[in-house]
This record gives C-alpha cells, structure tokens and sequence, in this order.
C-alpha cells in the first residue's frame, strides 16, 4: 500500500474540489493469455458445459499445469462444435492463465480460471475470442481510472483461535470456574443441543472474501511512476502493468487477487480522477 493526494470529485461531499489523502493498494497486473472458450446451457440443475474449445498456450511454464490440450485438428473440431452451439448457449466464458513468472513473487506455475464474456450475442462474443485466441489481454482491457470494481481474495490465515479473538465475545468475570476467554453456556437443557450460532473456537482466517465496489485510481503501465525508494516492503518491485485502488484489500502481499466489473447497483459518477501527488517515499522504517 501507499498513499495519494486527489482532488475530491464528488459533487455532494462537503470537501469537494478539496486535497485529499487516500490510502490505495497499488496491483500489479501482468497480462493474462487467453487459452480458451466455453459455453453453457442452462438446466434445471443449473448451468452445464455446453462445448468448449483449447489451444495451447504458448507460455513456456503451462507445462506446469496438468491439463491436456489438443492437436490443432483437434482444436477446430472443438471450435465448430462451440460455433453450432452458440444458439443454444445462453453464457460465454473464456479460459485465460496468469503468467506469475513476469513478477517477482517467486512463483512460475500458472493460475487458470475463467471469465465471462459480456456481448450482445454468443455468436459475436465467440468471433471476438476467435480473433484473441493465444494472446496477452492487458489490464487496460478490462477497466479504466474512475470506474468500481470487486475484488476477490483470500484473508490473511491467523490459525486455530478461540472465540474471543474469533467472534469478539466478551470476557467473562475474573471468578468463572473454568474459563475466562468462553462463552458462559454452549447449550440450554432444552432443546439439548448446541446450535451452529455459537460461537466456538476454530479457523480464523484464510477465507474467501469479496469486497465491493473498490474504486479504480490508477492504471499504469510505467512501473517507475510507482514503485518506491527501496521498493514496496516485503513484496519488491513492481515490473509490470498496475492498477491503483483506493483503500484495502483482502490477503497479504503476494498472493493473487481477483478483480470483476462491480456487480452492485453503485449510483456513483464515473469520472477519473484528478490526482495531484503519488508518494514514492521509502517505506523502509
């Protein structure tokens, strides 16, 4: 994390057009490569794989990754087969990886996940990836400063803890019998059973979290413009494309995020904005 100074835009604040300080959490966003395509129908069951389509990528560590692609004959049986589809299709996915090994976290073997395509049809949301397929999608191709996005990730683990710490229980009297740091009673007589909204010692931390509506303040591609004297602790240095976001979000340093179009209603303006300073002070203290 660093800090910016930004002019307030919000018409309604009582700071408008007024410096501002703001605690942001600079990403960096090394391009992802686009790998393949899926479809899916919809059942009473939910949504199944209608058809899909892989082609090799061509990073040198998706070997890492124990997954079987196809031959390049292979590869367009798999294409019109999602093409004759399309009309029964009611979701477009693309099948993109993470290329790890452009940052300095130490880690090469690819992450694979999936991403919903918005278009006004399948058909010409598959002529789009047609065109991709193989190649690098940049951040700028997803989101723009101004905009709300989500972002997906895994807390900070903390281990086995109890229920003070856990669920911030109050402590009991310094002359309970047995225990300080519980709850007085786990269970009454009747009924005779503990019910799950007790709450217990166990796993704090390491959980999937989502936090909405995270504002974009920055996308940059000069990693020069952000990374600090000494570089950012514990993390290094910034190589690759980045986006800025004001405040927080969940996990520690170095490990993947997620980020998604905003999929609240926020009634927010979308203006970008004007930010007057960016801190590239040392943070070796």
């Amino acid at each position: 994390m660093t800090r910016i100074i930004y002019k307030e835009d919000s018409p309604k604040s009582h700071v408008a057009n007024i410096d501002r300080i703001a605690a942001v959490t600079v990403i960096e966003t090394p391009p992802v490569i686009l790998m393949g395509m899926r479809t899916y129908k919809q059942t009473p069951y939910g949504l199944k794989i209608l058809a899909e389509a892989k082609l090799q990528s061509p990073s040198k560590h998706i070997r890492r990754i124990k997954v079987k692609f196809p031959d390049e004959e292979k590869y367009k049986e798999q294409l019109e087969n999602v093409e004759k589809t399309a009309d029964q299709a009611v979701q477009l996915r693309a099948i993109v990886h993470t290329q790890p090994d452009l940052t300095g976290i130490g880690t090469k073997k690819p992450s694979i996940f999936e991403i919903r395509v918005g278009a006004k049809s399948v058909s010409e949301g598959i002529n789009w990836l047609k065109e991709k397929m193989g190649k690098e999608l940049q951040i700028e191709d997803f989101t723009k400063p101004g905009q709300y996005v989500d972002v997906i990730g895994i807390t900070k683990g903390k281990g086995f803890q109890g229920p003070v710490k856990r669920h911030g229980i109050t402590l009991l009297q310094h002359k309970s019998k047995h225990t300080k740091r519980g709850v007085g009673s786990i269970a009454p007589w009747t009924p005779a059973r503990v019910q799950w909204v007790l709450p217990r010692y166990g796993q704090l931390g390491y959980f999937r979290r989502t936090e909405y509506n995270k504002r974009v303040m920055m996308v940059g591609t000069n990693p020069d413009e952000i990374n600090p004297k000494g570089d950012f602790v514990k993390y290094g240095k910034v190589k690759n494309r980045y986006v800025v976001l004001k405040g927080s979000v969940p996990g520690p340093k170095k490990r993947m995020v997620m980020l998604r179009d905003g999929m609240r209603n926020q009634n927010k303006l979308i203006k970008e904005p004007r930010i007057t300073y960016v801190s590239l002070e040392s943070q070796m203290r």
